[in-house]
C-alpha cells in the first residue's frame, strides 16, 4: 500500500498542473461540506414534531429540551417554562405592574421558546426572542408563529435599534456567562431597554455555595462574582456565581434594583430572581 501511494503521488507531480488541481478540489470539497453543514443543521431542527404539548404547541426536539430544562422529559420541559411565566407575572405584580400594559418584550436566552410560550395569551405584547443558539432559533421561527425570532453571538451587541423594549427578562444566561462579558451585555439592555423600562434577570446565588470549592466560596461570601469554566462563554460548563452585594453594587449600574428574590425563579429552582428598572 505504501508503495502505491508513494507511486501516486510521483505520477501526480509529474503531470503539469496536478497539484493545483488537487488543492482546487480539496477546496471545492470543503466548501461543498460547509455549505451542505446548515441545510442538514435546519433540515435536522425543523423536522416535523411528533409531539404537542399540553398548551396546544409542538414541542421542541429531545435534545433541545435537555440543553434548556436540563432534561428530555417534556413534562418538566412544559411545567418550568409555565412556572418561568408565572415568575414574571408574579414580579411584575409586586410593583403593580401588569404584563399587559407592555408593549414590546424581549425574552434573552430564548432558548427553543420554554418560556415565551407561555406569553402567547397576551395577544397585546409584540414578542421577540433571541439566542445564541442557531439550531433553536430556526425551530422557534419555524414553530412559535406569534412571536418575531433572531440570533446574537456571545457577545453584544443585539441586532435591535435603541430603546425597543419596554420588558426584557433572562433566565438563566447570566448564570453561564464569564466576568469579561456580563458588564458589556447589561450596558447592551440599558441601551434596548426604554426609559423606565424594566429587566429581570435570573442569577446562582446563596443556595449555590455548595457548588464551589472553599477558596471559591470564601471569594463569594467577600462579595465578588465568581465564575468557573470561563472559556465555555454560553455554555452551561461556565458557571457564575453572584453574590447580592455584588448585583447591586456592580452588576446592576445604569438601574434601579426594584426588588429581589433569594430562590424566587420557579422555572429555574433555586436561583435568584432581580427585577431591575433603567431610569
Amino acid at each position: 500500500m505504501k508503495i502505491a501511494i508513494s507511486w501516486g503521488r510521483k505520477l501526480v507531480r509529474s503531470i503539469p498542473g496536478a497539484r493545483e488541481l488537487a488543492r482546487a478540489l480539496r477546496s471545492l470539497n470543503k466548501k461543498n461540506r460547509e455549505l451542505r453543514a446548515p441545510r442538514l443543521r435546519r433540515a435536522a431542527a425543523t423536522s416535523a414534531p411528533a409531539e404537542t404539548g399540553s398548551d396546544g404547541l409542538p414541542l421542541p426536539p429531545a435534545i433541545m429540551r435537555h440543553w434548556v430544562a436540563g432534561t428530555e422529559d417534556p413534562g418538566w420541559f412544559l411545567e418550568s417554562g409555565r412556572l418561568g411565566a408565572e415568575t414574571i407575572v408574579r414580579m411584575l405584580e409586586k410593583q403593580t405592574l401588569a404584563l399587559d400594559r407592555f408593549d414590546d418584550v424581549l425574552d434573552f436566552g430564548c432558548g427553543c421558546g420554554r418560556i415565551i410560550r407561555y406569553l402567547m395569551p397576551y395577544r397585546c405584547l409584540r414578542l421577540h426572542g433571541t439566542d445564541s443558539n442557531p439550531l433553536m432559533i430556526t425551530w422557534c421561527d419555524e414553530y412559535l408563529e406569534f412571536a418575531e425570532f433572531s440570533s446574537n453571538r456571545v457577545e453584544p451587541p443585539l441586532r435591535y435599534r435603541d430603546g425597543s423594549f419596554d420588558f426584557v427578562y433572562a433566565f438563566s444566561v447570566f448564570t453561564h456567562l464569564p466576568a469579561s462579558l456580563q458588564r458589556p451585555w447589561m450596558e447592551e439592555f440599558k441601551r434596548v431597554i426604554k426609559p423606565r423600562g424594566i429587566l429581570l434577570l435570573s442569577l446562582h446565588g446563596d443556595h449555590y455555595l455548595k457548588e464551589l470549592d472553599e477558596a471559591r466560596a470564601a471569594s463569594y461570601r467577600s462579595g465578588n462574582l465568581v465564575v468557573t469554566g470561563s472559556e465555555e462563554a454560553g455554555r452551561n460548563i461556565c458557571a457564575a456565581f453572584h453574590p447580592e452585594a455584588y448585583v447591586r453594587a456592580v452588576l446592576s449600574k445604569g438601574f434601579a434594583v426594584i426588588d429581589y428574590v433569594p430562590e424566587g425563579a420557579l422555572g429555574n429552582p433555586k436561583q435568584d430572581v432581580y427585577l431591575l428598572k433603567r431610569p
